[in-house]
């Protein structure tokens, strides 16, 4: 008997092949890290919560989507740091590109998942910056629950830290903003090497 929709099975692997795609950040306490479906169930409900906290008129099933399926690209291209440099950034919208290309032919049966994964790509709509914005957020958020142990391996110092998300903030979504800079300013009193107050 031949499987009744081979999609399904298509589906299944991609998303086991995207949980064995480690990103930097570690679970509080622990050697191990989180893997890119973690990462991405994080944000979708770091996603919802913001969503009803804020009666945000936003429409919830795009963001759900787009949270979703907001890092699929890294099955072919990998994970990049938000810290890596602007030949590395590069390399990545490149092999982003490329990865979004051939799950494109992949799953060309399912229209809708490409469509969503393209606009997110594009981030021409409100929910796209909103994912995107709380994608930056939860970063900052296993950051520092971990104690900051990723970025002290790499190492990432203080300044590049609060330079980067001074880059970061002016690009957010409007509706994260206020949520965004306190969570930043949060961040920057428990940062590893944050300057010493005597």
């Amino acid at each position: 008997m031949t499987k009744p929709d081979a999609t399904l099975f298509s589906l299944q692997q991609m998303i086991i092949d995207l949980s064995l795609i480690d990103r930097k950040h570690y679970f509080p306490g622990m050697k191990r890290h989180e893997n890119d479906i973690e990462h991405s169930v994080a944000v979708a409900m770091l996603c919802w919560y913001i969503h009803d906290k804020l009666a945000l008129d936003l429409d919830i099933a795009k963001i759900l989507k787009y949270a979703l399926t907001h890092d699929f690209v890294e099955r072919y291209a990998g994970d990049t740091s938000t810290f890596a440099s602007s030949e590395e950034r590069a390399a990545k919208v490149i092999r982003e590109q490329e990865s979004l290309q051939k799950l494109s032919t992949e799953f060309s049966s399912f229209d809708d998942m490409i469509h969503v994964m393209k606009n997110y790509e594009d981030k021409l709509d409100e929910e796209s910056l909103f994912v995107w914005s709380v994608d930056k957020m939860q970063a900052l958020i296993m950051g520092d629950m971990d104690n900051w142990k990723a970025y002290a391996e790499a190492p990432i110092s203080y300044d590049d830290f609060t330079d980067k998300f001074d880059e970061l903030y002016p690009k957010s979504s409007q509706y994260t903003k206020e949520v965004f800079r306190e969570l930043v300013a949060y961040c920057k009193t428990t940062y590893y090497d944050r300057p010493k107050t005597s």
